[in-house]
């Protein structure tokens, strides 16, 4: 009887044990690898207020090109509507005198859109440039040394 428990109890620990090594033995499911795209890091949505002067600023690469081609540059009044009530990156990048430099922005793009020679424009273009430098010196001095690239001489 003795021996009987004793074989019970050895042969439920053995079986446990042969269980174990068997079900680790079994190869497991691998994830499907994709190998369409490289992986990517998930990168941050730019803010409204960064996506509008990144628009801007491609705007004003493209009238800077076009102005040393001696033809008057494009200049989009939409991608100004919302730049004082845009939501910034951060809340402290705006404030009091933010929209004071905005509508100095405006006005002189206003002045680069009504410009009627290539002359004037460029002007106008440098003026704008000026104030977008003026703004970013005060909020956001990260992107200074790219706008100051679209000075035209």
């Amino acid at each position: 009887m003795k021996f009987l428990r004793m074989f019970k109890s050895k042969s439920l620990w053995a079986l446990s044990v042969l269980l174990i090594f068997v079900g680790s033995c079994v190869p497991k499911e691998e994830a499907p690898k994709s190998s369409k795209e490289p992986w990517k890091p998930v990168m941050d949505e730019p803010s409204e207020l960064a996506s509008i002067m990144r628009s801007i600023h491609a705007e004003g690469l493209e009238r800077k090109n076009a102005l040393q081609k001696g033809a008057l540059g494009p200049a989009d009044p939409n991608l100004v509507f919302g730049l004082i009530t845009a939501e910034p990156t951060e809340p402290h990048m705006v404030g009091p005198a933010f929209e004071p430099h905005a509508n100095a922005f405006i006005k002189s793009y206003g002045e680069v859109a009504t410009a009627t020679s290539v002359a004037s424009q460029i002007q106008a273009h440098n003026n704008l440039v000026k104030s977008c430098v003026a703004c970013h010196m005060n909020f956001c001095q990260g992107p200074i040394p790219r706008i100051e690239q679209l000075y035209i001489p």
